[in-house]
């Protein structure tokens, strides 16, 4: 439990409202609402002209908040309203559509793909060349992260890093270093949120990557963190806070962040 009394939610949650995901939504509020969590909210996808299958993955917000509004009177707990957007510049217009069309309580920015390059799939870092694909990833991220698109968090700045090091783990992210500063000193000039995601985390399974990325962050005056899953199915729902959260504190951070109604507010660690 922290400070306030009730315990951490996670703020990175896809439901079968996603096309990469098929987990009911009871699923998890059972789940945050056994473990006494005071909010309760979903991240589901925008992520538009994907690359490779040129698809859209459009979650049904309207429906599921609408799922939410029904679901009020049987649990004790909070519902908010999220989304995560995969941030592409020659979509903005549609983004902006769906962002200014529902209440959504937290944004969370992403980098997942850049033209032809789905970053998730390592094929396509030796079909386009790593080291282009890789350059291509972090540049993305610096340009988002530099810019006044509309979001809260900055999602997993290492997802496309995870997708080499899977690989060859001889790749480091300390190799990105320069990259990584231009990241952080935009968010941090912003006033954006960096995102510890645990599935990345967990996937890389060096903790050293993690602290080294917080030290970083740290040395350049960031202390806005959120802390998330990235769920698609109910074992992952707070997968790894206790331990992420003692790397975290142990890093020299105090609390976390949260959003309500877009504004936000913190948990003391």
């Amino acid at each position: 439990m922290d400070k306030l009394g009730f315990t951490l939610h996670d703020q990175h949650v896809h439901t079968c409202f996603s096309a990469d995901s098929k987990e009911d939504v009871e699923e998890y509020i059972k789940i945050a609402t056994n473990k006494g969590c005071k909010y309760f909210v979903t991240t589901d996808h925008l992520d538009l002209d994907i690359a490779g299958t040129k698809k859209d993955w459009i979650a049904d917000y309207g429906k599921e908040f609408e799922l939410f509004d029904s679901l009020k009177d049987k649990y004790d707990i909070q519902f908010l309203k999220g989304i995560e957007y995969g941030y592409k510049v020659s979509e903005k217009k549609r983004i902006y559509k769906i962002l200014n069309k529902y209440p959504f309580d937290i944004v969370n920015a992403s980098v997942h793909d850049y033209e032809q390059i789905d970053f998730y799939f390592y094929k396509d870092f030796e079909k386009y060349g790593i080291e282009k694909a890789i350059k291509k990833y972090f540049d993305t991220l610096i340009e988002v992260a530099n810019s006044d698109w509309d979001y809260d968090v900055l999602s997993h700045i290492d997802y496309g890093f995870k997708t080499l090091y899977l690989v060859d783990n001889n790749y480091s992210i300390k190799n990105y270093e320069k990259e990584l500063i231009l990241i952080f000193k935009g968010i941090i000039k912003n006033g954006k949120v960096l995102e510890i995601n645990t599935k990345v985390q967990e996937a890389i399974n060096d903790d050293e990557h993690l602290k080294y990325i917080l030290r970083l962050y740290k040395s350049l005056g960031g202390n806005l963190l959120t802390l998330s899953s990235d769920a698609h199915e109910k074992k992952r729902y707070l997968s790894g806070y206790d331990k992420y959260v003692r790397i975290i504190k142990n890093s020299g951070f105090d609390r976390l962040c949260y959003f309500v109604k877009r504004k936000m507010y913190y948990y003391d660690i």
